[in-house]
């Protein structure tokens, strides 16, 4: 079985997405010292109460995680188009994993400060693999494309 450099990439995606399912993505601080950690499901307050009505950014980070292991099985085979499809999917659904962050952070901030955590960052470092793991299949499928001499377009 012949391996692409691509399914790295989709692996490396898929552990950055479940990663940063558990962790928190950006924390909460006022003056009067009271502090809350923002996850992708709900506000933890470090009185320890919480509020779960943020569960739409693990929504989308569990559809895209699951597209995206979808796509690292669909890589052993070379079905190009749907892989590229796939990818274009991910990354429309990681851009809009960030704009309901930045929304969540706009209507709960308040008087309060905002620091982004570590794992804030992971669904844009997976959108990076994306595109690398975009341009490795469309190079991959030039180089069997420009390898085969009877190769035909059908309809």
């Amino acid at each position: 079985m012949k391996g692409y450099l691509h399914q790295v990439w989709l692996i490396l995606m898929c552990l950055l997405l479940f990663a940063g399912l558990f962790m928190p993505i950006g924390q909460f601080a006022n003056e009067e010292g009271a502090t809350a950690f923002l996850t992708n499901f709900r506000i933890n307050f470090v009185e320890g109460d919480s509020m779960s009505s943020l569960w739409a950014l693990g929504v989308v980070q569990i559809v895209a995680l699951a597209i995206a292991l979808f796509e690292l099985l669909l890589s052993g085979f070379r079905n190009f188009t749907l892989q590229k499809r796939l990818l274009v999917f991910i990354a429309l659904l990681l851009a809009s994993y960030y704009i309901m962050f930045a929304l969540y952070v706009i209507l709960l901030r308040k008087d309060a400060m905002f620091r982004p955590q570590w794992a804030g960052v992971f669904p844009l470092i997976a959108l990076i693999l994306d595109f690398i793991t975009l341009w490795s299949i469309i190079r991959v499928e030039a180089a069997i494309i420009a390898g085969s001499d009877s190769f035909r377009i059908r309809d």
